[in-house]
């Protein structure tokens, strides 16, 4: 009988840190906000990125005129 009880709480332990874990894991839907998150700072980084090039270059071609 001790046995028994000693089995079924290890059972409840193991179900208890499964639920768990699987409320910490991501879904696919989060993954896919995710991707889109990313992709929407990738295109601002871009155009950061191009737009300070650009004001760099016309500022040197000020100060070597």
């Amino acid at each position: 009988m001790a046995m028994a009880d000693a089995d079924a709480l290890n059972y409840e332990r193991r179900l208890s840190a499964l639920e768990e874990r699987s409320n910490s894991q991501a879904t696919k839907e989060d993954l896919a906000l995710l991707r889109e998150d990313l992709a929407n700072l990738k295109t601002e980084l871009i155009k950061w990125f191009i737009g300070t090039q650009i004001v760099l270059a016309a500022l040197i071609i000020y100060l070597l005129q």
